[in-house]
């Protein structure tokens, strides 16, 4: 163990204490249920308003594809925080339900969930706003057909069939850098509304519309905007006390006795320092973990801690040109032939059979072009793998147990391990052939252009998937849709995997480690089918 090990892991602690402090301050009363309405089992969370305050109306919260209710906290509470009783729910796949995933299901159980909220009365359609993003705001624009209410707000709403009437009251948001089809379908929505409508008479009449553009935004960022979550509000006061004038609603609004700019974000940053605490733990415990593998590796590795060939010799790999054609060879090679079919289909994950599929297909190809080289790592060390695997699944269960709590729902169920168990032998195929063609952990310039390659390699597979998407109508959408979360996942696996191999010095075990995050990732964030 090195002083900065211990130093980082002190901080970790210092910080997972201070976020569940935040956390715990600016926490609303809430409900846990389950709703059991039109044949859909649906996890649902109740936020209410402070105990003194008097809800003015409702909002139903309903998230994106391959997301979930958690995602939608921020402006739950944001909404709770200023006087509304919020209910966010789990769509059919996503989240803690169980139920099968489809467009129309989704959509079917969002409405039954509202419907039935609505007879038990919980919900007035005449205070209830419906607000959604992407798929999600898709859902709750169509719904105007089946189950009208106060007003609906939809940010970045997905592609869908125009309802037959235009929602009352309807605010629409379209980010930045979102995808050019988003924005057309945000665009179409104001082309059919015949352009925005703000006037107080638009309002009581329910046929009020505006379109915003927000700058410096992307399709994920709108559900933690401040601006977003002030709009939406304004809006939906205005749609609920169209006689008073828009100046009063935004004073009582920036003059809220629970101002969620402090609160609402303190527990957002609670999450998020709580979570970097969590990752600055992880040094030190790799460093002990790295004890208890081979006792060879342990011992080298001890005395020589600045040098990773001293642990695994520094062997062969194809040079950075040769494996960087390789890469975007396999990954074209991948799509092209998942045109035909997709064959781990059976597992039953929205994009993530897909994406499975191409990491298998890229994986084999590129062992059998390295056939040699991979030959070179392929010895097993039993108690280098154990401790792998008890570190991977150390990892992913403390990240997902925090994550859970505040920020998204990364705890598997019971069907989303049966998934994680069929995913396992498919990363770890892939995963050890970007061990092989990646070669040994160095240090300096050498590891910082291993990484490079690294991000090289995940950006050609990201490419062939976006150009799968668009040129051979793979309906992939989602994977150009999570680019930030591949992105920041990618990166966080190879520099955790990179500092478990280069203290046990073995392939297979770094291997089994990234597979183990990695079918971890793709079993929590896509849907169930």
């Amino acid at each position: 163990m090195k002083l900065w090990q211990i130093i980082l892991a002190i901080v970790g602690v210092v910080l997972l204490a201070l976020g569940s402090r935040w956390i715990r301050v600016a926490e609303l009363p809430k409900q846990e249920l389950w709703l059991d309405a039109g044949g859909c089992h649906t996890p649902m969370t109740v936020l209410d308003p402070p105990a003194d305050v008097k809800p003015a109306g409702s909002v139903v919260l309903l998230h994106g594809l391959a997301a979930n209710r958690r995602l939608m906290m921020y402006l739950a509470e944001d909404f709770a925080g200023h006087g509304f009783r919020a209910y966010a729910i789990d769509l059919p796949g996503h989240g803690e339900s169980r139920d099968a995933f489809s467009f129309a299901h989704a959509q079917d159980c969002a409405a039954a969930a509202v419907e039935s909220l609505i007879r038990s009365g919980q919900l007035d359609p005449k205070t209830t706003i419906l607000l959604g993003h992407s798929m999600g705001a898709a859902i709750a624009i169509r719904m105007a057909d089946r189950d009208p209410v106060a007003a609906t707000i939809a940010l970045s709403p997905a592609p869908m069939n125009t309802p037959q009437r235009m929602p009352a009251n309807l605010l629409v948001f379209s980010a930045s850098a979102d995808l050019g089809t988003l924005k057309r379908v945000a665009q179409s929505l104001s082309d059919g509304a015949g352009g925005g409508r703000t006037a107080p008479e638009d309002f009581v009449q329910q046929r009020a519309f505006e379109l915003r553009r927000l700058s410096r935004s992307t399709h994920t960022s709108l559900l933690s905007d401040r601006r977003v979550a002030h709009d939406s509000e304004k809006w939906a006061m205005q749609a609920l006390f169209p006689e008073i004038a828009e100046e009063t609603l935004t004073l009582n609004l920036d003059l809220a006795t629970y101002e969620t700019f402090g609160q609402g974000r303190r527990r957002l940053a609670g999450g998020t320092l709580g979570l970097l605490g969590i990752l600055l733990l992880f040094p030190l415990v790799v460093a002990l973990a790295a004890k208890f593998a081979a006792p060879s590796a342990a011992t080298n590795a001890a005395a020589s801690p600045n040098k990773s060939s001293q642990v695994e010799s520094p062997g062969n790999h194809p040079s950075v040109r040769l494996l960087l054609a390789e890469g975007a060879l396999c990954a074209m090679f991948g799509v092209l032939l998942l045109v035909l079919g997709v064959p781990l289909e059976f597992l039953h994950l929205y994009t993530g059979a897909y994406l499975a599929s191409l990491l298998l297909i890229v994986g084999v190809l590129l062992l059998i072009f390295n056939f040699g080289f991979a030959m070179e790592y392929a010895a097993l060390h039993i108690r280098s793998l154990a401790v792998a695997a008890i570190l991977g699944f150390a990892t992913f269960l403390a990240i997902g147990a925090w994550l859970n709590w505040q920020l998204d729902d990364a705890w598997l169920n019971a069907p989303r391990w049966l998934r994680f168990a069929g995913l396992l032998p498919v990363t770890w195929i892939y995963c050890f052939a970007e061990e092989v063609v990646l070669g040994p952990v160095h240090h300096g310039l050498e590891r910082a252009v291993r990484f490079v390659v690294f991000l090289l390699l995940r950006v050609e597979l990201f490419l062939a998937c976006t150009l799968a998407w668009y040129f051979f109508a793979s309906g992939q959408v989602l994977i150009p849709l999570l680019f930030v979360y591949l992105a920041l996942f990618s990166i966080l696996q190879r520099l955790a995997t990179d500092a478990l191999r280069s203290r046990i010095g073995s392939a297979t075990a770094a291997a089994l480690f990234g597979a183990i995050l990695a079918s971890w990732f793709i079993a929590c964030v896509f849907p169930l089918t």
